[in-house]
């Protein structure tokens, strides 16, 4: 894109009750205020982007990608060998991570007329194309593809015609990535979605929300509108009008990062050009959102080190994710809102330290992406290892969840016979009363004190009610761990409680430290 002027200005914004925008404009580095822009997709990690411009010479369209740390990069035209007249111009989608280019294109080797095929980005190079093949791709024309956030399903319309501008007589299909690698042959989505011309399918990062474009469908504001139908217990919902966005013209290249608040759509600049605008998604139909958790698993050279991840929804028990980093440590995984999951990281050899942690994404905001960096190491006297563990309410009794945590550390203790282990539990937020003021307060100091009254060798006793559970908290963990046959003369216990500062910092910390 050529360089441009950022220019300041001021705009009035919509805002909804709860204080979001309805409306808001992508930045002028990519609604470049000369320009056409539009067809935007974005990864689903929020960090890439493709869109179209009429950059070109004599004003024609370019397909341009950019992506992001913190602000958007400058945006750069695709290269020639995936930015081809034989392309069906704005049949084009990102994997999750911004790092895979699916396109639609019908330049030799194709099985059909058009095609879906797919490049990686390595560095600033884009590989050459190649064709997804049989069963995806047919003798038909087969584009505009799809991906679940794990890349193991792909959505995808099939249509009978099909030009570089234009597609019609098409229907959505999906497929499943078998455990091979290899795609199961596609299945064509009910007839409530498939009225005779559905097209443009994306589904939305919770794996159960599409959204796709259709001018067979009622109502209608004219052309191609969006419509969004969701996947309950295996059957597809009745699509239902994005009529907050739909308009008399053609609507139909958006997208939806994994948060799932806003869907990028092209919208009437203010200089009567296109430009590429974000609208709230209403609560009614919002996809749920997920939280990206990426990063690298070494050991403490920042060597990679073979690793496997599991992923467990501690509400329902169930196992969401289990998998491996790739050849260089680098992993990620994307975690659907409203539970609360535990990850854990467990090496291949077993006198290797381990990884756990707890993410709790059932508050009303969610970060997009968060960034876990993992090291795995042999243990040495010093080191600290965290126990993602806790206690049932108001008692010493370790929650069935702090089981295979605890096993983790028999595992390493058994493993490393010549290492001692102090178990910390450190207590911020105590408390104490004369009365017993709250349930937390579940422990009692009896003291007896001594005077003379009206002459009268008096025994004075005062009750002091506090939530100091430590001693008891630390010595229940030995206990387990000593159970599951660890040596007992390799563990002791360190305990402490104080006050908090405020109740917001009120927390309890537990914790191996090796001896």
């Amino acid at each position: 894109m050529r360089k441009i002027t950022v220019l300041l200005a001021l705009a009035s914004v919509a805002f909804s009750a709860l204080g979001q925008a309805k409306v808001r404009r992508m930045p002028s580095i990519i609604n470049h205020p000369s320009l056409d822009v539009s067809t935007p997709f974005i990864s689903l990690d929020g960090n890439a982007l493709l869109f179209v411009a009429n950059n070109g010479q004599d004003g024609g369209l370019n397909i341009l990608y950019t992506s992001r740390e913190s602000d958007w990069k400058e945006p750069v035209d695709l290269p020639k060998h995936l930015n081809t007249r034989l392309n069906f111009f704005k049949g084009y989608a990102l994997s999750a991570d911004g790092k895979k280019l699916y396109f639609t294109c019908a330049k030799s080797p194709v099985i059909g007329g058009y095609d879906i095929f797919s490049s990686e980005l390595t560095g600033s190079t884009w590989s050459q194309p190649e064709n997804l093949m049989l069963p995806i791709n047919s003798k038909s024309n087969d584009g505009a593809p799809s991906f679940t956030g794990d890349g193991n399903t792909i959505y995808f319309m099939r249509c009978d015609k099909m030009d570089q501008s234009k597609a019609s007589g098409c229907k959505i299909f999906v497929s499943k990535k078998k455990s091979n690698g290899q795609w199961e042959e596609p299945l064509e989505l009910p007839a409530t979605i498939n009225t005779g011309n559905s097209q443009t399918p994306r589904i939305m990062a919770d794996g159960e929300t599409l959204i796709f474009s259709s001018d067979k469908i009622t109502p209608n504001k004219g052309g191609m509108d969006l419509y969004i139908s969701k996947l309950r217990n295996g059957t597809w919902s009745n699509p239902v009008a994005m009529d907050f966005v739909n308009t008399e013209k053609d609507d139909q290249y958006v997208s939806v990062a994994a948060l799932g608040r806003y869907l990028l759509k092209e919208a009437p600049g203010a200089r009567k050009n296109s430009e590429i605008t974000e609208f709230l998604i209403p609560a009614e139909i919002k996809p749920r959102g997920l939280m990206m958790v990426e990063g690298k698993v070494t050991d403490n050279t920042g060597a990679a080190i073979p690793a496997y991840i599991s992923i467990t929804d501690i509400n329902t028990k169930k196992r969401v994710y289990s998998g491996r980093p790739n050849a260089n440590g680098v992993y990620s995984v994307f975690l659907l809102e409203g539970t609360r999951y535990e990850m854990s990281v467990d090496p291949e050899q077993s006198n290797i330290s381990f990884f756990s942690r707890t993410f709790d994404l059932t508050s009303d905001k969610i970060p997009q992406k968060e960034k876990v960096n993992i090291t795995l190491k042999q243990l040495q006297p010093g080191d600290e290892v965290p126990l993602n563990v806790s206690f049932k309410p108001n008692s010493a009794i370790p929650d069935p969840s702090a089981e295979s945590e605890l096993k983790r550390l028999v595992r390493v203790a058994k493993a490393n016979p010549s290492l001692k282990f102090e178990i910390q539990v450190l207590l911020s937020g105590y408390e104490e009363d004369t009365i017993k003021s709250s349930a937390d307060l579940t422990e009692l100091i009896v003291d007896s004190v001594h005077t003379i009254v009206n002459n009268v060798d008096t025994v004075v006793v005062r009750n002091t009610y506090h939530n100091d559970r430590t001693r008891a908290q630390a010595q229940a963990l030995i206990d387990y761990v000593v159970s599951q046959g660890a040596d007992s003369k390799n563990f002791r216990y360190f305990v402490n409680a104080i006050p908090a500062v405020t109740p917001e910092n009120r927390k309890l910390t537990v914790k191996a430290v090796v001896r």
